[in-house]
C-alpha cells in the first residue's frame, strides 16, 4: 500500500527547492488568477462602452447567478480532487467521470429550479431558447470549475493559466460580435460560448492524456477513501463552502444598507487588493502543499511544509511591510477618495493576512489528516466572532469595522490554530526522523479509515 516517496520530484531539487514543482504549481494557479482578473477588467470596461447600462446590469446579474449556481453544484469537488486523485491509482477515470456526472445532474436541477421559481424572471429573457441556454451555460461551468482541480491534481497544473487566460481572450474577442447579434444578450453569449470549447478541450486532454498516464503511475502512498468518506468529507467541505460564500456574501449587503454605495466602493477596493490579491497567492501555495504531499505522502511531508512556510513567510513580510507603509499610495491609484477612506481598512486587512495563511495551512493539515468537519467548524466560528463585532462597531468606526471584525477574528483563530499546526508539524519531523521504525509511522501516521474514527492529528 505505501511506496517510498519520491522527496527530489515532489518538491524538486533539495539543492534547487525554490525551482521545485510545489512552487511552479503555485505561480501557475497564481498567474491564472491574476491573468484572468486583469482581462476580466477590460472585458468589462469593453462591455460597459459597447453595450447599455441596462445591459451590462441584466447580465452582469445573471452571469452572478450562473457563477453562484455552478459554485454551489461542484459540491465541494474541487478540494475532493486535489487532496485524493493523486492516490485514487486505477479507479482515477471512474471517479473523474462519476463526479462530472453527478455535479452535471446536480447544476441541470439547480438551474431548472432556478428559473421555474422566478429568480431570474427579471434579468433572463422569457423565450424557452434564452433559458434554455442559461441551464446549458450553468452545467457547462460547473465542469470549467471543476476541471481545473483536475488539472492540478493530475500535475498539469502549467495548463491552469493557459486554459483560463486563452479563455478570457476569446470571450473579449467575441463580444462586439455577439453585441451586434443581440444587444440585450450579447454579454452573455460571448461569456458563455468559449465554455464549450474550453470544458471540451482540456476534457479530451484529461480523459484521454493525464487520467490514463496517471493510472498507469499508480503512485499512490496511502489508501483511497471509501465512498462513505468521500461523502462524509464533501458533506463536511460543501458546509464550509457554504458558510463562506454566505458570509462574503452579507458583508456586501450589510455595507450598502447601513453605509451606501459610496461606502461600498471605499470597502470593495481595498478588500479586493488584499483578500483577492495577496490571499488568493497564499491559497495557491496550500493548495499546492496539499496536491504534492497527497503524492508524496508521510515521507516528504515535512519538506513540502517547510517549503511552504518559507515560501508564505517571504510572501507576508514584504506584503504587509509595504503595504501598510503605502497604503494611501497604493489607494490613490483609484483615487483620492479612496485613499482618504479606505487607507485604515486596508491596513487592518494586510495586518489579519498571517491569520489567512495559519488557517490555510490548518485546512491543508486537516485536509491530509481527512478531519475535515474541523474546517466546517472553525468557518462558523471564524464567522461569528466577525459578524458580532462587525455589528457591535459598524455604527461607530462605519466600513474600518470590517478591518477590525477580520483583525479580531484572525487573530482569535491564531491563537486557537497556532499551537494545534505546531503540534502537527512537529509529528512531519517525527516522521522524517530516521530513528523512527516504519511500524511507528504506520500506527501514528496512517490516515483513518473512517472519519468517525479517535482525532489524533488535530483537536
Amino acid at each position: 500500500m505505501r511506496k517510498t516517496a519520491r522527496s527530489s520530484s515532489a518538491t524538486g531539487s533539495a539543492k534547487r527547492p525554490w525551482t521545485g514543482r510545489l512552487l511552479q504549481n503555485a505561480a501557475a494557479l497564481t498567474l491564472s488568477t491574476g491573468g484572468t482578473g486583469a482581462l476580466g477588467i477590460v472585458f468589462w470596461a469593453a462591455a460597459a462602452r459597447l453595450a447599455s447600462p441596462t445591459a451590462v446590469g441584466d447580465t452582469t446579474a445573471e452571469i452572478s447567478a450562473m457563477v453562484l449556481l455552478a459554485n454551489l453544484a461542484q459540491l465541494s469537488l474541487t478540494t475532493i480532487f486535489e487532496r485524493f486523485l493523486p492516490i485514487m491509482g486505477d479507479r482515477t477515470g471512474r471517479f473523474v467521470k462519476r463526479a462530472y456526472a453527478i455535479c452535471v445532474v446536480t447544476s441541470l436541477i439547480a438551474a431548472i429550479v432556478y428559473l421555474a421559481a422566478g429568480f431570474g424572471h427579471k434579468y433572463i429573457p422569457s423565450s424557452f431558447g434564452w433559458r434554455a441556454l442559461f441551464v446549458v451555460a450553468v452545467i457547462l461551468w460547473t465542469i470549467f470549475v471543476i476541471q481545473d482541480s483536475v488539472l492540478t491534481a493530475l500535475r498539469a497544473t502549467r495548463w491552469v493559466p493557459v486554459e483560463n487566460i486563452l479563455f478570457a481572450l476569446a470571450k473579449l474577442a467575441l463580444l462586439p460580435a455577439f453585441i451586434l447579434v443581440s444587444a440585450s444578450q450579447g454579454i452573455f453569449l460571448a461569456w458563455t460560448v468559449p465554455v464549450v470549447a474550453a470544458t471540451g478541450i482540456i476534457s479530451w486532454f484529461a480523459f484521454r492524456k493525464l487520467i490514463p498516464r496517471h493510472e498507469r503511475s499508480d503512485e499512490r502512498t496511502e489508501s483511497p477513501p471509501s465512498t462513505r468518506q468521500l461523502i462524509s468529507l464533501g458533506f463536511a467541505q460543501y458546509a464550509s463552502l457554504l458558510i463562506s460564500q454566505l458570509s462574503t456574501s452579507i458583508v456586501a449587503l450589510i455595507v450598502i444598507q447601513r453605509l451606501g454605495a459610496i461606502a461600498e466602493a471605499h470597502y470593495y477596493i481595498p478588500a479586493l487588493i488584499a483578500n483577492g490579491g495577496v490571499a488568493v497567492i497564499l491559497w495557491s501555495l496550500v493548495t499546492s502543499f496539499l496536491v504534492e504531499s497527497s503524492y508524496s505522502g508521510t515521507k516528504g511531508l515535512r519538506e513540502n511544509a517547510n517549503l511552504t512556510i518559507k515560501a508564505v513567510i517571504a510572501l507576508l513580510v514584504p506584503s504587509i511591510v509595504i503595504g501598510v507603509a503605502f497604503a494611501p499610495q497604493i489607494l490613490s491609484i483609484f483615487g483620492r477618495t479612496y485613499a482618504a477612506n479606505g487607507t485604515t481598512l486596508f491596513r487592518l486587512l494586510l495586518l489579519a493576512l498571517p491569520g489567512v495563511a495559519l488557517t490555510a495551512f490548518f485546512n491543508a493539515m486537516a485536509w491530509l489528516d481527512r478531519r475535515v468537519w474541523w474546517l466546517a467548524g472553525r468557518e462558523l466560528l471564524s464567522s461569528a466572532i466577525f459578524f458580532v463585532v462587525l455589528f457591535f462597531l459598524i455604527g461607530r468606526f462605519g466600513i474600518v469595522s470590517i478591518g477590525i471584525a477580520s483583525l479580531v477574528s484572525s487573530g482569535v483563530q491564531g491563537m486557537l490554530l497556532l499551537p494545534i499546526s505546531m503540534r502537527r508539524y512537529r509529528r512531519m519531523r517525527d516522521v522524517d526522523d530516521p530513528r523512527r521504525t516504519d511500524a511507528a509511522d504506520d500506527a501514528e501516521l496512517t490516515p483513518p479509515e473512517t472519519p468517525d474514527a479517535p482525532d489524533t492529528h488535530i483537536h
